[in-house]
């Protein structure tokens, strides 16, 4: 049992590290922000990881990157990305079946939460990172779905 946790921890920090390197430095300018993979890296944890490790993982790997490059945005960062780790690592689990796939719905989470955020601190601009936010959003949850399914669920923990 202890060699699982001490495994887990190893594997969300290596994840954390991933989610980092994905968000701040794998990214694509847009406007006054950036498109960056580092979704892929929150959704693979939430899939491979249990929940706990997973919200942490993804809430801190993403939170870094932001402090790195967009320090006002940190602490909703932590908050959001932890949030959508969380809701799809719990809903990847315990769902039977093809139910499981409801769990994509969580990346909903990550454009509704920045906006909320953005509408409160920048007003009107909140309507234009939204169709962003959700293409990242999307796009990262594919691509770590893909990854999943490409390692046959053997890196799952």
């Amino acid at each position: 049992m202890k060699d699982l946790n001490i495994r887990r921890l190893a594997t969300a920090g290596v994840l954390a590290a991933a989610v980092f390197l994905m968000t701040a430095f794998f990214r694509i300018p847009i406007g006054a922000g950036y498109l960056n993979f580092g979704d892929v890296g929150v959704f693979f944890a939430a899939m491979t990881l249990p929940w706990g490790y997973a919200a942490l993982c993804a809430g801190i790997g993403s939170a870094l990157a932001d402090l790195y490059g967009y320090p006002a945005y940190t602490p909703v960062t932590l908050l959001v990305k932890a949030a959508a780790a969380l809701t799809f690592a719990l809903l990847w689990r315990r769902l039977p079946g093809r139910l499981r796939y409801l769990a994509f719905l969580s990346v909903l989470l990550i454009p509704a939460g920045y906006f909320v955020f953005e509408r409160f601190a920048a007003g009107a601009f909140a309507w234009a990172d939204l169709p962003w936010n959700l293409l990242q959003s999307v796009v990262g949850a594919a691509l770590a779905f893909l990854i999943e399914r490409l390692t046959e669920g053997r890196l799952t923990l």
